[in-house]
Parts: structure tokens; sequence; C-alpha cells
């Protein structure tokens, strides 16, 4: 059984070791992330003693780790659903995005594209707002 995992904050790549019971190290690599587009790094796994070191890890405890998916020879489990992106109606000039962003969000940007793309990774559409 195959099994994908990915972190849930959006990296590039990552990496860790974790220590089983004897004191044997197993190293994750995680890749194919992108910051820009919020895409997380993913992971494949298809040690069974690789997987259940993973899933009792506080990482995956605590949520920085998730289970994507199950692959059984051909049977695969659907993703979690996304669940839909908050609207903001009143921001509708770049001034005001800045604004929002750094009070809302506590991030301080200076450009109104960076401060967009990272609202909208975290959930959010400005349906009103038209960059130039």
């Amino acid at each position: 059984m195959i099994k994908t995992y990915k972190l849930t904050q959006a990296l590039r790549n990552s990496s860790f070791v974790l220590r089983g019971k004897t004191g044997n190290g197993q190293r994750y690599n995680f890749s194919g992330g992108d910051p820009l587009t919020g895409k997380p790094a993913t992971l494949m796994l298809g040690s069974k003693y690789s997987q259940d070191l993973l899933e009792k890890s506080d990482m995956f405890k605590k949520g920085y780790v998730v289970l994507v998916r199950t692959d059984d020879g051909g049977e695969t489990t659907a993703p979690e659903q996304k669940k839909e992106p908050t609207r903001v109606e009143e921001v509708d000039s770049p001034e005001k995005l800045l604004e929002w962003v750094a009070t809302e969000l506590e991030k301080p940007y200076q450009q109104p594209k960076a401060a967009l793309a990272y609202a909208e990774r975290q959930g959010y559409v400005f349906p009103n707002l038209t960059l130039e």
C-alpha cells in the first residue's frame, strides 16, 4: 500500500529524520512544493515501517504532516475537500489591500501583488479589487 503525505505549510522542500524504538534513523524528504502558489511539498511512502513511524510522530499528531491519499493497488481515496475561500468585499484598492493584510493577517507588505498572493494562499479572495 502506498500512502501520500503532505506538509501543511507551503514549502519547496523539507527534510527531517525520525528515530525508531531501536534508535535507527529514517529520513523523510518532502519535495515538489511551491510557496508562491501555496502548493505543499509531498512525500510518497510504500514501506509499512516508514508509514507507521511517520504516523506515530509528533509532526503527524500535531497536524504539520497530513495523510492525503492511500493507494491500494488501484482503489484511491479522494483528497480532502478544499473549503470555499473567504470573500472580502470591502477591499477595492491596492492601498486598502495593504492595510487589510497588515491588520487582519498581521503581515506588512509594501507591494500589493505580494500581499494579494499571500492573502490568497491563506484562503481569501477580493472580488472588488483590481491591480494595475
